[in-house]
């Protein structure tokens, strides 16, 4: 594996999307040895002052990071340094080491050692996410106080610049504020990067593609080699060949470009069919290049991205503010705005309603409906910004058409409450996404109760996977297999029937080659990632939507995913 000229790739799981196409540099890791041979009583007094110092040292580091990424992170992201401060500033923490000291008459890195240790060993066994992310945080404490009493080991940061893609062993917060301000190409980590870990925060704001799970010791072999980081895919590629390369580099000036364009011409296929691209988004920075780039609006807005970042939820005012500033600059385009999506994947900050670290965390509408004091804060305040606008909301992880009556009761009772306030008060469009199976299977009633539909294809790929023995791993080619096809198309035909729009999200709207076939079950609405534009507005402007009905009609009755490839391969879209 570790021959230069092979190519191979390592499969991980993307926590900030994007790709990337640079030379490869390991970071190495802060060495320390700590000495648990028992001191004497003579020089108890001596470690506690060394202890002392290192935190000291230590607290003005932090200090020192925090004051220069002012201008480079939100303030909201400034506050992540605050949990190293809490930790180094905790006197009955400090009490802990200075009693290791005196007591058991440790060196003063073995107490820091294993003081922290004990932390770390009762946050292992908590079944709460969340919680078992500040491990990381945790082991960078520890590392940089054991490092401030020994003055040894330094990362080989000098070394590292925006040409690079870097492999780190452990991401934390504090390596992952210096890589953002270092404007790398990407970062690669074994551990530490996970969806709601610190450090991933810190990356996605600044639209650094990341990705965890990477064997480190097997990377670190490749030093200095071109690589492709594809967080789309979850992959990384090393020693790409030239096709490759070129193929990576052409997405990425389109990525870029995005930016610039002014305006498209409409979606159309080639016996003349208007097909709608909306833009799925996560932040105000998305938005803006969306709107600028003339998509006919907002398909889904993950409101969840507003939330992450905050210690409580955020109060109307700030809910009200960023939903107005997309109604009225979007004007009469839609803008689909999802409730927030927080499970145990996705568990922002300190939110005052997570009760235990070993409390079960519901999602999607489930929590919603948990929490009905969040709920119709959220509500209220898209209800006031859709006077100016055209914003419909939309319920992620729906599993019955009982839990949208139950939403609708509480936004037409807050809609009632402001209309009596603001005549031009308007109702708002309610959605559901049909991203379980139990939502697939309840579909006819659930169509009754909503102005529309969302396809949620990532988490009902997800279930449809975990029930079908011939879907064995959750891959993207997997959303070509007949069954899933026939699963999809349940959905959008009941929506045809009822005469509801139904807006198909997830990695299979921006998939060029599920395309194909999704316009062919008749899917008109698209709602897609900005960075897959140009190949989903490509293969449409080459697509008959009479071929593309047959080569669905022919996926439906296919055998396998092979099968519906070859078909797929073989058409005119493709070929051309």
């Amino acid at each position: 594996m570790c021959d230069y000229r092979d190519r191979t790739v390592f499969e991980g799981v993307p926590v900030s999307g994007g790709m990337a196409v640079a030379k490869l540099i390991t970071l190495t890791d802060i060495d320390y040895d700590v000495n648990p041979r028992l001191i004497e009583e003579s020089e108890v007094e001596n470690q506690i002052t060394e202890l002392e110092v290192a935190i000291c040292k230590t607290f003005i580091e932090i200090y020192d990071l925090k004051d220069g990424f002012k201008g480079l992170l939100s303030e909201e992201e400034n506050r992540i340094f605050e949990f190293y401060n809490e930790i180094l500033d905790d006197s009955c923490f400090f009490e802990e080491m200075k009693n290791a000291i005196r007591e058991k008459k440790y060196h003063a890195d073995y107490a820091i050692y294993t003081c922290i240790q004990k932390y770390i060993d009762c946050i292992q066994e908590s079944d709460n996410e969340y919680i078992k992310n500040r491990i990381f945080d945790l082991n960078d404490i520890r590392r940089r106080l054991i490092k401030n009493i020994n003055s040894n080991g330094e990362m080989n940061l000098d070394e590292i610049n925006s040409s690079h893609i870097v492999a780190v062993k452990e991401l934390n917060p504090i390596i992952a504020g210096i890589l953002s301000k270092k404007d790398v190409r990407g970062v690669i980590a074994q551990e530490g990067a996970g969806y709601f870990t610190h450090a991933s925060i810190i990356l996605k704001s600044v639209g650094i593609p990341t990705i965890g799970c990477i064997n480190y010791k097997e990377i670190s072999k490749y030093q200095n080699r071109d690589v492709v980081l594809d967080c789309n895919k979850g992959i990384v590629i090393v020693n790409p060949n030239s096709t490759e390369i070129h193929s990576y580099s052409e997405k990425l000036k389109n990525i870029d470009s995005i930016e610039n364009i002014d305006y498209f011409d409409p979606a159309v296929t080639t016996d003349g069919h208007k097909i709608c691209l909306y833009a799925s988004i996560s932040s105000l920075k998305e938005f803006n290049i969306a709107r600028k780039a003339n998509f006919d609006g907002i398909g889904l807005v993950r409101t969840e991205s507003i939330f992450m970042n905050y210690s409580k939820v955020p109060d109307e005012k700030r809910q009200f503010a960023v939903y107005l500033k997309m109604a009225k600059a979007m004007k009469n385009r839609m803008v689909v705005i999802r409730t927030v999506d927080l499970g145990e994947d996705k568990i922002p900050g300190t939110f005052d309603f997570y009760k235990s670290t070993s409390e079960s965390i519901a999602r999607g509408i489930k929590r919603s409906l948990e929490n009905k004091d969040e709920l119709a804060l959220q509500m209220r305040s898209i209800i006031r910004a859709n006077v100016c606008g055209n914003i419909g909301i939309t319920f992620p992880m729906v599993t019955s058409a009982e839990e949208i009556r139950e939403v609708k009761k509480i936004i037409r009772g807050i809609e009632n409450e402001e209309k009596a306030n603001n005549e031009d008060c308007k109702s708002l469009k309610i959605g559901a996404f049909i991203e379980t199976i139990s939502a697939v299977n309840d579909i006819e009633n659930i169509m009754l109760e909503v102005d529309f539909i969302n396809i949620g294809t990532n988490d009902l790929l997800y279930q449809f996977c975990g029930l079908n023995r011939n879907c064995s791993a959750v891959l993207k080619d997997n959303y070509l297999e007949p069954e899933f096809v026939k699963t999809v198309k349940k959905c959008v035909d009941c929506a045809k029937e009822n005469g509801k729009p139904v807006v198909l999200c997830g990695e299979m709207a921006s998939d060029p080659l599920s395309l194909i076939i999704l316009l062919g079950l008749g899917v008109k609405d698209f709602s897609i990632t900005l960075g897959s534009f140009y190949d989903i507005y490509d293969v449409i402007r080459k697509t008959s939507l009479k071929e593309a009905a047959k080569i669905a009609e022919m996926a439906v009755q296919s055998k396998s995913m092979e099968e519906v490839k070859e078909i797929l391969y073989h058409s005119s879209v493709l070929s051309t």
